[in-house]
C-alpha cells in the first residue's frame, strides 16, 4: 500500500467498518465474533490482535466502497504509520 492510499485510508477512520476472519488461538474456544464501529477501530484491533487471536485470514471490510478491503498486513503497516491517531479525532 502506498502513501498516497493509506492517507486516504487514514481520512476515512471514522466510516464504519466490519472485521471478518478472526480466529481464536485457545484451544476449545470458539471464534470471536468482532464488533467494532469504525475503520479506525477496526485497524487498531487488528493491529493489536497477537497473540490472542489469529489473523492470517483476516478482512476489514469498510462500509465505503472506495475503500478497498484490508487484510492483516495492510492493517499492521497503517497502524505503523499512523499509530493511535487511528483512535482520535
Amino acid at each position: 500500500m502506498d502513501r498516497p492510499t493509506m492517507a486516504s485510508v487514514f481520512r476515512m477512520r471514522h466510516a464504519p467498518a466490519t472485521v471478518s476472519g478472526v480466529r481464536s488461538t485457545g484451544q476449545g474456544q470458539a471464534d470471536p465474533i468482532i464488533r467494532v464501529r469504525s475503520l479506525g477501530e477496526a485497524i487498531r484491533f487488528v493491529a493489536n490482535a497477537f497473540p490472542n487471536y489469529d489473523i492470517s485470514a483476516v478482512a476489514i471490510s469498510p462500509g465505503d466502497p472506495s475503500i478497498p478491503r484490508l487484510g492483516s498486513l495492510e492493517a499492521k503497516a497503517l497502524w505503523r504509520e499512523y499509530g493511535e491517531h487511528w483512535t482520535r479525532e
